[in-house]
């Protein structure tokens, strides 16, 4: 085929949808509607730029994967591939799973395909070439790391005068590609003819020139590779003709602002269709401006989901007019599909009512009305989440206010969708945590060997790339001409990740935090050590304590588990940071 004719959106029929539903495991009538009439089977057939309002429960991201599936099937480009873009790891890996499981989908697990989050695709097609180019190696992308090096190149003098202006190591930020100063709150206390605001430029400097870059810092190496070379989105554009974005809610004005500037700022814009729901958008970034650029759902370009298979239509009547972008024919109810064991479709609504100093007993009050509520199967099947907006402590005495105040040992770091821990015992639990979900080892493998990388970049003179994708793959390769490191490193997999068998503060301080500081060493060839590495290898205070629900030590996964007493029903929920649940082919409620 011709690469350099124009793309064309290839033909979608009917069929080809149901051969996707099957392919999928689903009814084949699952995209069109009992009445044929279903929105979605509209979305699959369309081959135009569009915004996909979806409803909670609607399977979006099912969808997605459905005319991912259909598109593989019948791409017939050699160099030309279709870009798949996600807000976090997280929706990248269901996507990946999904589209894993099928022949068809894993076409597009490789070239000339991309499936990725936007930082990942900004930095390997943007910024980490032009960084290279530019002479700036890339050791780390990793900002707390970044800012950490940056503030220790400063004589201490200086690192006081900051302080003093009350800036600490997380509020500078680099504005340009001449490290001109910023703060990440309002402005920046010195002049750059100031002898603190050249010490601190230096350091930013030095720390770019060894190679370890904040996550912010690449947004603006690729807007300046834009500036220099223009002709770039052109290339992008010819090679990735077609784009799709889940969970297009939650991208921040910068990740927007420059995915537009990519794909379909000015003329020859690429076929772009966003698939997301506005009434959950959650900035998982600290602080994050809302879209404005290009914010999701443009209305001229809006497709309507507002059918919910997650819940009934007396749910879908209550939230319908509480929502902050409402449906125009209003949100609809359409599950449970599957009854409950006593007959009904839906369980009782309860609210509860306690006083502040009682905030502590409404998960197990909550999780005695599941279990009256659910049979012996429903519970073992079923993904029940507690949700809760507010999740570290601010300072505030006003109780309850946080997340903690109902659940003493619940980890604030291990929260996000995609955490982003602080020491590598919370590696270790957010792995689990992700493992928990999806049934599988592999994602605690993932997160131990990216600790492990973590801890390798804390040394001065690593000289590896540490920003890589498939972690464990490369701590295997880095290790593999010392027989004793990788040995110790299969060790610590096997028995964290397949048996899960899990350290006490006792056997990780004697033994496994000097076990996983030896395999760090080895890959970055030097001695550890200093604050920052041995708070890295500390215990987190408190997850040593179980409590008597549980039977691992509650804070490891944020999985809070409810033991009733004088019977074998025991009952484990997570905790999410949103009001948007789980969208898990298991019946919720």
């Amino acid at each position: 085929m011709d690469e350099s004719h124009p793309f064309e959106f290839p033909e979608i029929i009917d069929e080809q949808i149901r051969w996707a539903s099957r392919l999928l495991g689903l009814p084949e009538d699952a995209f069109h509607g009992e009445d044929g009439k279903d929105p979605r089977q509209h979305i699959l057939n369309c081959k135009e730029t569009i915004d996909v309002a979806a409803c909670p429960g609607s399977g979006k991201t099912t969808l997605l994967v459905a005319k991912l599936a259909i598109m593989a099937e019948k791409w017939r480009h050699q160099t030309r591939g279709i870009c798949v873009l996600s807000h976090t790891n997280v929706a990248r890996n269901k996507i990946e799973t999904l589209l894993g499981n099928t022949t068809t989908g894993r076409r597009l697990l490789s070239y000339p395909h991309y499936i990725g989050t936007i930082h990942h695709f900004v930095n390997e097609f943007l910024a980490v070439p032009w960084l290279r180019s530019r002479g700036y190696p890339i050791k780390m992308i990793d900002s707390e790391i970044c800012e950490k090096r940056r503030w220790n190149r400063l004589d201490p003098k200086w690192q006081f005068a900051l302080k003093k202006k009350k800036i600490d190591k997380p509020d500078i930020r680099i504005l340009d590609t001449t490290f001109k100063l910023g703060k990440k709150n309002g402005e920046f206390p010195f002049r750059e003819n100031a002898d603190t605001y050249k010490a601190l430029k230096t350091a930013c400097q030095d720390t770019a020139m060894e190679g370890f870059h904040c996550y912010d810092d690449m947004f603006i190496w690729a807007h300046d590779m834009m500036d220099k070379m223009p002709y770039i989105t052109k290339v992008l554009r010819d090679r990735f003709p077609l784009l799709f974005v889940d969970e297009a809610q939650d991208n921040s004005e910068e990740q927007s602002e420059i995915l537009y500037r990519i794909f379909m700022k000015g003329e020859s814009t690429v076929i772009r269709q966003r698939f997301g729901d506005a009434n959950q958008a959650i900035f998982d970034f600290v602080e994050a401006k809302e879209a404005t650029t290009d914010k999701f759902p443009n209305d001229i370009i809006k497709r309507d989901i507002p059918n919910s298979h997650r819940f009934g239509e007396n749910i879908a009547k209550l939230a319908d007019p509480l929502g902050l972008t409402p449906f125009p024919s209003a949100l609809i109810g359409l599950g449970p599909k599957k009854p409950l064991a006593s007959g009904v479709s839906e369980g009782q609504h309860t609210i509860f009512l306690f006083k502040d100093d009682e905030a502590e007993r409404v998960l197990d009050s909550y999780a005695e009305v599941l279990v009256d509520t659910f049979s012996e199967q429903e519970l073992r099947e079923g993904t029940f989440t507690a949700v809760g907006q507010v999740h570290r402590d601010k300072g505030d005495n006003h109780k309850p206010r946080h997340v903690c105040h109902y659940w003493l040992n619940y980890d604030s770091d291990l929260s996000n969708r995609d955490p982003k821990p602080q020491t590598f015992i919370q590696y270790i639990w957010a792995g689990i945590g992700n493992a928990y979900m999806i049934g599988e080892a592999f994602p605690v493998v993932e997160k131990m060997a990216e600790g492990i990388l973590r801890l390798a970049g804390m040394s001065e003179s690593v000289s590896i790339n540490l920003n890589r994708r498939h972690c464990h793959r490369y701590v295997q390769k880095l290790l593999e001409k010392n027989s004793n490191a990788l040995r110790c490193y299969n060790t610590l997999i096997f028995r964290f990740a397949a048996r899960r068998k899990l350290p006490t503060k006792e056997t990780w301080t004697k033994r496994w935090s000097g076990a996983v500081r030896k395999i760090a060493e080895n890959i970055s060839a030097t001695t550890l050590s200093g604050s920052d590495v041995e708070e890295f290898l500390a215990w987190k205070d408190g997850s040593d304590e179980p409590t008597v629900q549980s039977p691992l030590p509650n804070n490891r996964t944020n999985m809070y588990y409810f033991k009733k007493k004088k019977t074998p029903k025991r009952l484990s929920f997570g905790w999410d940071q949103s009001t948007r649940s789980k969208e898990k082919p298991t019946q919720q409620h």
